[in-house]
């Protein structure tokens, strides 16, 4: 299973109000509206717990947040909204580890000083950790310094498939100059995309995992691309016109019926606005705009998709 389709379960949960990876020193990547007030408690309890942690709840000024430890190097952390029981909270966060342990999941991009060799328990399940793919065969390491990169001329568009480039390390070694000068530009989120390069994804690939605008990615890509962080494949008719597919929200029902609290959302699903765009709209938050659509998908609320230039 894929991950992005594993984290999908906790992005259209009403009762989710966001989740994270998180590494064993408590950085928080992959994350999808979790507010900053709740990481200083859960690097604090990963201080603590980091070595025998399997599932725990604890609470932060955000509300309850549940741990689980799906692999040796990585966390899934979920904020729960006050009104969930918790023990409700604490099943979701089980089922949803337990898919994980199906997903190889990116390496962490800081180096683990003392990784855990053990064996990922949820409940009373147990089941192998699962650890980054590793080449049986691994090819020689041609060093390349980010200064003698020479920067490519390639434009990068929305289907192009992006790869790891021969300084891709260098932007995940702490305190290198490539790493400083990447988190300055683009913070965590940067990390999130290169996290998310795998030599399959195309930039409207992972623009639709991490819930960001392709825009940004393509930002990030073409940086990371100068500097030799990444390399991409781009189809040829694509020199030409660069097309973003989009899905455009339509209500069909009838918005009397609907909870009062989606109405300003739905009044807006008229089939010409993204999701992005309603939220800017009315200025709320992507996920908010998410929480209101998702309870009608299917009923009354359908995505029309189309191509924009």
């Amino acid at each position: 299973m894929k991950l992005e389709r594993v984290l999908t379960k906790l992005r259209y949960d009403e009762s989710v109000s966001g989740y994270a990876l998180i590494t064993n020193d408590g950085q928080p990547f992959l994350s999808f509206s979790l507010p900053d007030e709740a990481l200083p408690p859960i690097q604090g309890a990963l201080q603590i717990h980091e070595s025998s942690l399997r599932l725990m709840n604890i609470i932060t000024d955000a509300g309850t947040v549940i741990l689980a430890r799906v692999d040796p190097e990585w966390i899934l952390g979920v904020l729960f909204e006050p009104a969930e029981s918790l023990g409700s909270a604490l099943q979701k966060v089980k089922n949803v580890a337990r898919l994980l342990e199906d997903v190889t999941l990116p390496p962490p991009p800081a180096p683990i000083e003392h990784p855990i060799s053990v064996v990922s328990e949820v409940g009373s399940g147990t089941s192998a950790a699962i650890s980054p793919a590793v080449e049986e065969n691994p090819q020689p390491v041609v060093m390349v310094k980010a200064e003698e990169w020479i920067p490519s001329d390639t434009i990068v568009r929305y289907g192009c498939v992006v790869l790891p480039g021969v300084v891709y390390s260098d932007a995940f070694m702490i305190d290198s100059a490539l790493n400083i000068e990447f988190k300055k530009q683009f913070a965590n989120v940067g990390v999130d995309i290169l996290l998310m390069v795998d030599k399959k994804r195309t930039v409207v690939e992972i623009a639709d995992i991490l819930s960001r605008r392709v825009e940004h990615v393509l930002e990030v890509a073409q940086w990371c691309l100068q500097k030799g962080v990444v390399d991409v494949e781009c189809p040829e008719e694509q020199e030409t016109s660069a097309r973003e597919i989009i899905e455009l929200p339509l209500f069909e029902g009838k918005i009397k019926k609907a909870k009062k609290k989606h109405r300003d959302v739905l009044e807006l699903c008229d089939g010409t606005r993204t999701v992005y765009e309603i939220a800017e709209k009315l200025g709320i938050l992507h996920f908010n705009a998410l929480q209101c659509i998702v309870p009608y998908r299917g009923n009354n609320l359908r995505m029309i998709r189309k191509t924009r230039e």
